[in-house]
């Protein structure tokens, strides 16, 4: 394993950002939630603050930025997130398929060294949010969903769905990140359906969206958070970590799932009557919660990690959870 360098771990995120405006086309939203991530990583060793804002006012030239990726480990690793950026919100639109094809160029890298990243990452974009046929929906058709026992049944589920997201961010796979956003929409998903909606992918994401969760934001947070927090400062084409210095990462994936779960929950209760500044308020006193527990929940959430490791992400993420 080769340790990165602070040069490299900067071009790498400059890489993801370059990545995550590729198709020209971010909501406000999204970038917005982007620059809150980058002022939240201040204090770290590397100003991802001051990179966003080279991104975004002043276009880095792609070959120079991988021009300081020296290793093969750190140039694969820097394709591999910037496909996952690419590929959060949906599969790669045309725009975004030309900045990787550039951005392989850039690093010397072959179409076949390549392809199996670009093939894991179409796999988790298209996951279905359904659930596979033959597992029962959580209420039966004609049932109540919001009795008592349906709310501590539905609860039930997002403490499990959080628990596998915060054990995404232990597996050393560098798709393992982009994994939590198809976990996430199966879960709301669910919820709901339990409640008597059908919902798709582009209706989860827009729900998502409306309280702050951006889907690329969410995947370069991940990134950004491991490689600033001294977790992914070694590599060979892929990440890797240990509990005590990924707490961070591990909070924000369970917490961020947990409070999506619960005002997924609120909203879908409600018929879907509140409004987005309702919906807004709500979440963030969720998402506290939800880091408050993640301590609470660490040994579970590490065994989980041990019982994925070694799972095809997308085989995973098709069952049941």
């Amino acid at each position: 394993m080769t340790a990165l360098t602070t040069p490299e771990t900067e071009s790498i995120l400059t890489v993801c950002l370059m990545a995550s405006f590729a198709d020209g086309d971010k909501h406000e939203r999204e970038r917005e939630q982007m620059k809150k991530i980058t002022d939240s990583l201040a204090k770290e060793e590397v100003d991802v603050t001051a990179l966003y804002q080279k991104v975004l006012l002043n276009r880095p030239e792609l070959t120079a930025v991988a021009e300081r990726l020296v290793t093969p480990g750190s140039r694969q690793l820097a394709y591999e997130m910037a496909v996952c950026v690419c590929d959060a919100d949906d599969v790669c639109n045309p725009a975004e398929r030309q900045f990787l094809d550039q951005l392989r160029t850039a690093l010397g890298l072959s179409a076949a060294s390549t392809q199996p990243a670009d093939a894991e990452a179409t796999a988790l974009a298209t996951i279905p949010v359904a659930m596979p046929a033959g597992v029962p929906a959580l209420t039966p058709s004609g049932a109540p969903a919001t009795t008592p026992a349906r709310a501590e049944e539905t609860a039930a589920m997002i403490l499990r769905y959080a628990i596998v997201g915060g054990a995404l961010e232990l597996l050393p796979q560098t798709m393992a990140t982009l994994a939590i956003i198809p976990l996430q929409s199966k879960m709301v998903y669910r919820i709901g359906q339990q409640r008597g909606h059908e919902l798709d992918r582009k209706s989860i994401g827009e729900f998502m969206a409306t309280v702050g969760i951006g889907l690329a934001s969410q995947v370069f947070e991940g990134f950004a958070r491991r490689l600033t927090g001294g977790l992914g400062r070694t590599v060979a084409g892929k990440l890797g970590g240990k509990i005590g210095n990924t707490v961070g990462g591990i909070a924000m994936s369970f917490a961020s799932t947990y409070a999506l779960g619960h005002l997924g929950q609120i909203y879908y209760d409600s018929g879907r009557t509140l409004s987005i500044e309702t919906l807004k308020a709500k979440y963030p006193p969720l998402l506290a919660e939800g880091k408050e527990l993640a301590q609470k929940y660490a040994g579970q959430i590490t065994e989980k990690s041990h019982h994925l490791q070694g799972a095809g992400l997308s085989s995973l993420l098709k069952g049941a959870i």
